[in-house]
């Protein structure tokens, strides 16, 4: 019986769309198929640049940890003076504290003097890296042994190059393991030198996976052979991967494969497999019904759909399907919108960890490098805008008492303030572990005190973190462009200078000045030459002669102290007390000074002249009771009157701990040693402060009393003070004496004694004694200006 014309014709339509609908399924579970792997496949070159990328900053790190070593003033004294037992010590703490696996001495020949690995010379890499005229360290991977690196060598300079310091960080299983959880990529890396017998390698692919895999590891000369043997088995079983060669010379390979599992992203579009499925038994019933009309509603979205995952596989990621053809495809254009999505963000996220800092969430140095660099390039005209190098100086204490977690949500806190006072089109970015670096966009050097009253207000009120109240410490150093200079490394450099001289004043901030950088170098030499200078004590004493007016005659001189190094020529102690004041050696400046001046004394008495001799301290040596002590033992073991000798203080130094200045004060005053307030009137204690002082004698500073003659308000500071000084008991001593009228002021005045070029410059003990026995005529008639 033959079938009816509707019925063929049913039939032959529904076959027709059968056909169809079968084909064009099939085509999109290929085409998804295919887009998976392909995607897979671009995620890991994505991903390939973030391992880059991620070693890159490794060794980034390591080199600005590395880089406070090489500048830490122990170390490279110790390694220019080639102090083994102090280097090995400082390069084990510093080692240790950064995390370092792998620790290296390079002299300036490029040859190894130390190293925690065995290593006859440095790999051809690193030797061929090195140029004695950069400017800041290099860091590259390297093989070593059994073991491949991150490796970073800095130079050392004091100031001249004095070796390289190398740190290595080294790449194992736990360094692919924290890759494998930013990339969730896993990670095989092989390595071996090209005298080795066999190729070296390490993974984070589960054994039995690596086991299938394995090549010929036996190649030990060829490791990128072997790599590519074990991709190719990789891609066997349905791996994806890509190889990445990241070191070839003639002394040993490096290569890195990055695997991803097909099957386990297909196995994500199972469901979307099985809703296909179902949408083609569907689609086919409904052509059994509505024939044409079933079929072209249904090949409609189908080309949607194909179209739709074609654009995906070609990366574009911005266009949405939109659906209104049944649950099925809805339930499809969802599943690949999720997809595109899911692709898009982590694209996103990766990008924005190679941006910003992960705990501040600020650009971090990387991202305002490029920042800045697009603003100076595209600026129409001469760019002009400020950097200030933010430095929370007290979170490190904060650190040490709350722990890491706390401190964390502190910086936190602080981050957020600081971009709630800037301006739009200021910035902040985070360069240190708790430094901030601030671009402030169309500032001139007039607006610092606007931007440091608005951290003064943000920083003001304590960060509360879980209802602990932390209070912080902060200081700026400010560059300006076009002033201070227009390249990056340099502005920041130079804010950093102008940071450590906030700091040195106990300043919030400070604006660097043009020629700091010479004085920055200046100050680096006379740190290096002054511990040899002390050691060889080659500092000289002169003395400056003091009048009694009552005695009339010089009865006392002030030991001055005098410095002449065979490298740096003069240098002043305005230049290198408070550098000794900061390496910590000036106690043992004030003591050689002590010495000297108790021995002359003795000289001069045995010869007849019976002398009372000042001696200027530091802050810090009144603070030390056993350096006090000292001095009292001194003066006592050479048989001199304990009245011989005069200590000489600051009013401010004594401002910094009252209590234990006045104790320690005490104990010198009970020896029978006089003591002096020196430069009165450059501080901010007064009078009335300094009666509970067991202090003997005021010294009117010379910056008051030069002027006298010409300054009518100098001249009644200077009586006031020496009326008020009297009145508390205290001998008054005035220097800056340098012509007859001021003499004849300060003795109308009733001043105690005088000081000054008037009556003669510093000079030599060999000078004083004969100075002193055939006095100069206008000393000879200072009796005669008294009486007249």
């Amino acid at each position: 019986m033959r079938s009816s014309f509707r019925s063929r014709l049913l039939l032959l339509i529904v076959g027709l769309l059968a056909v169809t609908v079968i084909s064009t399924t099939l085509a999109v579970l290929r085409a998804t198929n295919e887009n998976v792997e392909t995607l897979l496949g671009e995620e890991l070159s994505v991903i390939e640049r973030v391992f880059i990328e991620f070693l890159r900053q490794d060794r980034e790190q390591l080199l600005e940890r590395g880089e406070v070593l090489a500048g830490d003033f122990a170390f490279k004294r110790a390694m220019a003076t080639g102090e083994t037992d102090t280097m090995l010590s400082v390069l084990a703490n510093h080692g240790q504290r950064i995390a370092a696996d792998l620790v290296m001495l390079v002299s300036p020949q490029r040859n190894v003097i130390m190293s925690t690995h065995p290593l006859d010379a440095l790999p051809q890499e690193a030797y061929e890296s090195l140029d004695p005229a950069m400017s800041r360290g290099v860091g590259l991977p390297v093989v070593i042994g059994a073991g491949a690196f991150q490796l970073v060598l800095i130079p050392v300079r004091a100031p001249d190059l004095i070796g390289w310091l190398g740190l290595g960080r080294a790449i194992d299983e736990q360094a692919l393991a924290r890759i494998r959880e930013i990339t969730n990529v896993d990670v095989t890396l092989f390595f071996a030198e090209r005298a080795a017998p066999s190729t070296q390698r390490i993974s984070t692919l589960p054994g039995t996976l690596l086991d299938s895999a394995r090549g010929n590891d036996a190649m030990g000369e060829n490791v990128a052979a072997v790599a590519s043997e074990f991709a190719d088995n990789l891609r066997a079983a349905a791996w994806l991967s890509r190889e990445r060669v990241m070191l070839d010379t003639a002394d040993a390979q490096l290569v890195a494969v990055l695997s991803e599992s097909l099957q386990q992203a297909l196995d994500q579009y199972a469901p979307m497999r099985l809703q296909m499925v179902l949408i083609t038994f569907t689609a086919l019933l409904a052509a059994a019904l509505a024939t044409l009309l079933v079929a072209r509603w249904v090949a409609r979205p189908v080309y949607q759909l194909v179209k739709a995952a074609q654009k995906i596989s070609e990366g574009d990621y911005s266009q949405r399907i939109e659906l209104r053809a049944g649950r099925e495809f809805d339930a499809l254009a969802s599943t690949l919108n999720l997809m595109q999505d899911t692709v898009a963000e982590r694209e996103a996220r990766i990008q924005h960890q190679a941006q910003y800092d992960l705990l501040t969430q600020l650009p971090n140095r990387n991202y305002i490098f490029f920042l800045f660099t697009r603003h100076v390039t595209e600026s129409a005209a001469s760019p002009r805008f400020a950097l200030a190098l933010l430095d929370l100086h007290s979170l490190q204490q904060v650190k040490d008492l709350y722990g890491n977690d706390f401190s964390d949500e502190v910086l936190r806190h602080v981050a957020a303030r600081v971009s709630d006072s800037l301006r739009r089109g200021d910035m902040a970015a985070r360069v240190a572990d708790q430094q901030i670096l601030l671009f402030l966009a169309d500032m001139e050097p007039a607006s610092v005190g606007v931007v440091m009253r608005k951290l003064r207000d943000e920083f003001a009120n304590a960060v509360v973190v879980n209802g602990v109240p932390a209070r912080l410490e902060f200081a700026l150093g400010f560059v300006f462009c076009p002033q201070h200079g227009s390249d990056f490394d340099d502005l920041l450099r130079r804010a950093q200078i102008a940071l450590s001289q906030a700091r040195r004043s106990a300043l919030d901030h400070a604006v660097y000045q043009l020629g700091q950088d010479e004085k920055h170098l200046r100050q680096i030499q006379v740190a290096n030459r002054l511990p040899r200078a002390v050691e060889e004590n080659g500092f000289t004493l002169s003395y400056q002669p003091k009048y009694d007016f009552s005695a009339r005659a010089v009865c006392e001189v002030e030991a001055l102290m005098r410095w002449t190094d065979e490298e740096l020529g003069a240098v002043f102690p305005d230049e290198f007390i408070a550098i000794a004041e900061q390496t910590g050696i000036i106690t043992r400046i004030s003591e050689l000074v002590v010495r000297d001046v108790v021995q002359q004394l003795v000289v001069w008495r045995e010869s007849g002249l019976v002398l009372s001799a000042c001696i200027n301290l530091s802050g810090l040596d009144i603070l030390q009771s056993s350096f006090l002590r000292g001095v009292i033992a001194v003066v006592a073991e050479a048989g001199l009157p304990p009245s011989a000798v005069v200590l000489e203080i600051t009013e401010t130094a004594m401002m910094a701990d009252m209590g234990l200045a006045t104790a320690n004060l005490n104990d010198v005053e009970a020896a029978g040693i006089r003591l002096s307030i020196d430069d009165f009137g450059t501080g901010f204690s007064s009078l009335a402060q300094l009666k509970a002082l067991p202090v003997q004698e005021l010294k009117i500073d010379k910056s008051l009393v030069m002027r006298m003659d010409t300054e009518k308000d100098d001249r009644q500071i200077v009586r006031s003070t020496i009326e008020m000084a009297h009145y508390l008991g205290l001998k008054v001593v005035a220097e800056g004496v340098e012509n007859e009228q001021v003499l004849k002021l300060l003795a109308g005045m009733a001043c105690d004694a005088v000081q000054g070029y008037y009556l003669a410059r510093p000079m030599s003990a060999d000078s004083l004694e004969p100075w002193l026995r055939e006095l100069p005529p206008h000393v000879r008639q200072i009796p005669a200006l008294l009486d007249a």
